[in-house]
């Protein structure tokens, strides 16, 4: 009986070292942030009230320690639309070069008209926000 205890003492032991091991060998995410729209893929720039359209938004990451987040989508008002990508920055050593992903962004318009799509682009000089503009019509 002694030795089923002294055995399961050592097994919880053991069991307690293991499970606070700090365990670094993953990639964490360091930080999010907005990151600018490089190009836009709108299939139909004319397209059926109550049809569901995938807007792709592409950005550029540098390779290894970076990409796509999710994205932000702004009503701005009826018919215009404001959107940000957002980006992730791991703790692994970032790679030569970069490569392009983006977010897919399912627009379903509820009423008919002009709808304005601003995807945000960066800051000028002045540090005012810059986007790059689509319009869509819904018949």
């Amino acid at each position: 009986m002694k030795k089923v205890f002294i055995l399961s003492a050592l097994i919880g032991f053991s069991a307690l070292a293991v499970s606070c091991k700090d365990n670094d060998d993953y990639s964490q995410i360091e930080s999010v942030f907005v990151t600018k729209t490089d190009s836009v893929k709108i299939p139909m720039d004319t397209m059926t009230l109550g049809v569901t359209q995938e807007i792709l938004a592409y950005s550029t990451f540098t390779k290894a320690c970076e990409g796509i987040y999710s994205y932000d989508y702004q009503y701005t008002n009826d018919s215009v639309r404001t959107i940000a990508n957002f980006a992730y920055k791991t703790n692994d050593v970032c790679g030569d070069g970069t490569y392009v992903n983006g977010s897919r962004i399912n627009f379903k318009p509820t009423k008919t008209g002009k709808y304005t799509f601003k995807f945000w682009t960066g800051k000028d000089a002045a540090g005012t926000n810059t986007f790059l503009e689509k319009k869509v019509v819904v018949e």
